[in-house]
């Protein structure tokens, strides 16, 4: 097949001939998807075209399915659940993406094999922004990730908001409950379930810091029924913060689980649950992690949700956690697979090797993740009896899918966090591609030249919807420049024909206007341009230029004459420098102007800049003058006090 789509379909027949999407007509339970895919579009910078969409409602697609049959002047898209018609709507974007906005004549019937397909972020090391999280949630929906999985407490922070114990979420680090509410929604419309995680025995020091004479001191959260009280509250008001989400992970793993019988508490808490603390200490101890997890998975399923735990406990006490809950395989240290499968669970294969990503350190090649599958496992650990190796397990049922995961324990002592983020999601980006192809597909449908082909191409649209989401000012809209825009820039270059500082004729607006639109393809623009757009018309631009290094970037802006004076270069100005500090990462941030253009050496002073000097007849003016500019600048640390 000519297109590129990534999972590859389970069946697709092109034909000749091409489709331009315009109108959606959709059964009322996808429009939210609907709305969801045609933003998409917008982001890519497609035109609109003359050929309907229709999304059916298909009784008889199973979860996840959708079918797409092209004819007759028209692209049908039928499913039977919200995932499966965004499902769709993905398959649709891509092939725009792969054919520059056109669709190719295609039937295809698509159907996951896994019901877990999954990313994890890790926001508790690292705080990200919550646009990180909606452009992840972006990211699982252009590759049919069906789980977005949130690590949201460690160590280093707790980052949700808790009503029953106020004093857990890190000042500075964490999300609101409206927020919750914002990512919760915008995920459901695009058919990906949120999984959040609250990770304990370990992992706890903002319990411990917050409330040491309940949870405890000595670096895993204590083992008494006060505890348990209290996670009846936390996790009961989890579930309620994620009323979509039909997975709760509670962590699990990696805790001193000596520590329980140093405390006499514990130790008899553990004795009236029937717990031997006098004998084998290691076992006693994990009896003790056992009857944890199953305590906590009980409060998730009381709420009607699965518990999902890490491979953390060992054979010896299978016994005591409930086949309720299910296992991510990660290590083979614990708990090795063959063992899980032996004792019954449900098992979702989240390998270290080649399915962690810690930026910058530890990273496995684009290739290792293709040719990886949900029945494979390469430990990394050296108690592992499988170190050194390739654990192939047959197939087995109940391995229900595979994740990617990224972690921060690098990004937590970054000194220069948002670019970490940046480049985090690069690398994250460029390794779903192959895990979606592994989780949709169990078997290899494609080899790996073939699929690298398909990924550079997705992959750079994926870049184009991250970079190029709109951004709200409190009276405009900045949005990439659309080949739609040239009338209104026309008419905004008119107005500036007599002005001394700007460089605009009506020839060079059309070849920016082109120039802006190529840029906006490009996975890593040099050069980011927006349209300033008031009440729906384009009345300007701004952009951000970046250095070879991608480390500084020069801001730029222009605004209609008629609406000069109101402030709106001001507001277009402040959210270049915000998208260059906090999305871009750079360092610093520079802007230039002719010495005698008074309004915008205010802006620049209004924006917190400072002058840092003036060149001599350095930038050619209007008539190809040469003129002397300042050059005002912001350094990072600058601009976040």
């Amino acid at each position: 097949m000519s297109v590129n789509v990534i999972p590859t379909p389970k069946h697709a027949e092109e034909k000749e001939g091409f489709f331009i999407p315009g109108v959606i007509e959709c059964d009322a339970r996808f429009g939210a998807a609907a709305d969801a895919y045609e933003t998409y579009v917008k982001q890519l910078g497609f035109e609109r075209g003359e050929d309907k969409i229709t999304a059916c409602y298909a009784d008889g697609l199973g979860p996840g399915a959708y079918a797409i049959n092209c004819g007759d002047g028209e692209i049908r898209l039928y499913a039977s659940d919200t995932q499966g018609v965004n499902n769709g709507f993905a398959t649709l974007l891509q092939l725009q993406a792969s054919g520059g906005g056109r669709i190719p004549a295609v039937n295809i019937e698509d159907a996951p094999d896994c019901e877990y397909r999954g990313l994890m972020i890790d926001i508790a090391r690292i705080w990200h922004p919550l646009e990180y999280l909606f452009r992840y949630v972006d990211l699982c929906r252009f590759y049919k990730f069906s789980y977005l999985h949130l690590h949201f407490t460690d160590t280093q922070s707790y980052t949700l908001p808790c009503t029953a114990f106020p004093k857990l979420p890190t000042d500075g680090r964490h999300y609101t409950f409206d927020q919750i509410k914002q990512l919760n929604e915008y995920a459901a419309a695009r058919g990906v379930k949120i999984m959040p995680e609250i990770d304990v025995p370990g992992h706890c020091d903002p319990f411990l810091a917050a409330y040491p004479e309940l949870f405890g001191h000595n670096g895993i959260i204590g083992f008494h029924s006060d505890v348990f009280e209290a996670f009846e509250k936390i996790l009961g008001e989890l579930c309620e913060m994620f009323p979509y989400s039909d997975r709760i992970h509670i962590g699990g793993d990696e805790a001193d689980i000596k520590q329980w019988l140093r405390c006499d508490k514990c130790r008899a808490y553990a004795a009236e649950c029937g717990i031997p603390v006098d004998d084998d200490e290691r076992l006693s101890s994990e009896r003790i992690l056992a009857k944890f997890v199953a305590k906590l998975s009980q409060i998730v399923l009381s709420h009607g949700k699965t518990p999902v735990v890490w491979e953390g406990f060992c054979r010896e006490v299978n016994y005591l956690v409930p086949h309720t809950t299910e296992i991510f395989s990660w290590e083979n240290f614990y708990q090795t697979t063959p063992e899980l499968i032996d004792a019954g669970y449900t098992i979702i294969n989240g390998s270290w090797s080649p399915n962690y990503v810690v930026e910058p350190a530890v990273m496995w090649s684009v290739r290792e993740c293709f040719d990886w599958d949900i029945f494979t496992y390469r430990p990394v650990h050296p108690g592992s009896p499988y170190i050194g190796t390739t654990l192939k397990v047959p197939p087995y049922a109940k391995t229900i899918g595979g994740q990617l995961l990224s972690w921060g324990d690098f990004g937590a002592r970054s000194d220069q966090p948002a670019r970490h983020l940046i480049s985090e999601f690069e690398k994250v980006s460029e390794r779903a591609a192959a895990t979606a192809e592994n989780t949709w597909n169990k078997e290899k449908a494609v080899g790996y030249e073939e699929f690298s082909k398909a990924a550079d191409i997705q992959n750079g649209a994926v870049c184009r919807i991250f970079n190029y989401h709109e951004i709200k000012t409190p009276s405009l809209t900045l949005r990439p420049f659309r080949k739609d825009d040239l009338s209104d820039a026309l008419q905004y270059c008119e107005s500036l024909k007599d002005e001394p500082f700007e460089a605009f004729d009506m020839d060079y607006t059309e070849k920016y206007i082109d120039k802006c639109i190529e840029n906006s393809r490009k996975a890593q623009p040099d050069n980011y341009n927006f349209a300033v757009l008031l009440d729906g018309k384009v009345i300007g631009g701004c952009n951000v230029s970046l250095s070879d290094d991608m480390r500084t970037g020069d801001v730029g802006w222009f605004i209609h004459k008629d609406h000069q004076n109101k402030g709106y270069a001001t507001q277009a100005g402040a959210k270049m420098l915000e998208f260059g500090f906090d999305h871009l990462g750079l360092h610093r941030m520079t802007a230039h102007c002719h010495v005698d253009n008074i309004r915008s050496v205010r802006v620049m002073e209004k924006l917190g800049m400072r002058r840092e000097g003036r060149f001599v007849k350095d930038h050619r003016y209007k008539g190809g003058v040469w003129g002397d500019s300042y050059e005002y600048a912001i350094l990072e640390e600058e601009y976040r006090k």
